[in-house]
């Protein structure tokens, strides 16, 4: 599965998004020696929904960071540069998917990647190798492939849902038999596409994917992603009260054993990333 071909021209054909000019700055600015913060925080400020958005994640429980902002500028101190630039991705990445469109079920989608990210965010605090405000970021778009295969295949919405619930099978093969490409595939293009951390991308294309934590060849920090999500993911199905996971029943034991958890680790986990949540 991790070595299967992607069709590019498939999936440059559902119209992804291009890179904005906001992106661009933040990104060139990370390049430099010398970042210039004024124009940053300008580049931020000019937008509202960004600028509120660095504030919450900033003072957000889930990050649980002792010094609490009161400015945009004061939000990029605290998270740093190459954070800021993840979180504002990805928020700039759910306004350019959801132009146009006010569906409900992308709403749905939407909330339950905000979700995610906070769970993300709280979990990290608790797990090595993963920074908070990274474990924000991955949260928030590391599905990101799904809106787009939403707006342009009426009949994705049905398949992912049942793909979701069919654990014997894989969720990647029974997409692309459906609708010709999968999810991870479309969202790693995107990813690509706006030049975001090779980790990140490889992420998205391979959160699916059991044989991440096989591979010899796999970067520790994709594995860290991976058992991420699914730890994220089973945090919030369990507080939705949904059926059966069996994304985690797939997972479980691969990630529990890359980070070393017990049962007793995983409640407490789960416990404490339900009570950060609730506190938003």
């Amino acid at each position: 599965m991790i070595e299967s071909v992607l069709d590019q021209e498939l999936v440059r054909n559902l119209c992804i998004p291009p890179r904005p000019e906001i992106v661009t700055v933040l990104y060139e600015e990370m390049s430099r020696d010398a970042p210039n913060f004024p124009r940053i925080s300008k580049c931020i400020t000019a937008d509202v929904g960004l600028s509120a958005a660095m504030l919450k994640v900033a003072n957000s429980p889930a990050l649980g960071l002792a010094t609490k902002a009161k400015s945009v500028a004061r939000a990029i101190d605290i998270l740093g540069l190459r954070n800021v630039s993840g979180i504002a991705t990805g928020l700039i990445i759910r306004h350019s998917l959801s132009k146009g469109a006010s569906t409900a079920a992308l709403e749905r989608f939407w909330q339950t990647a905000e979700n995610t990210a906070l769970i993300c965010a709280r979990l990290a605090k608790r797990l090595r190798g993963i920074a908070p405000d990274e474990a924000y970021t991955l949260g928030l778009f590391h599905d990101c492939g799904i809106p787009i295969l939403m707006q342009h295949h009426p009949r994705y919405k049905s398949v992912l849902e049942h793909a979701m619930g069919a654990g014997n099978r894989d969720i990647m093969t029974q997409e692309e038999e459906a609708v010709g490409t999968h999810h991870g595939a479309v969202g790693y293009f995107l990813a690509r596409s706006w030049q975001l951390p090779d980790d990140l991308c490889r992420t998205i294309l391979w959160h699916h994917d059991l044989e991440v934590f096989e591979d010899p060849l796999i970067s520790e920090t994709v594995r860290n992603f991976v058992g991420l999500i699914h730890l994220a993911e089973h945090v919030h199905h369990q507080m939705m009260r949904s059926t059966v996971d069996a994304e985690w029943e797939k997972f479980e034991d691969a990630i529990t054993a890359h980070f070393g958890l017990t049962e007793e680790d995983i409640v407490s986990l789960t416990d404490d990333a339900n009570d950060a949540l609730i506190k938003e």
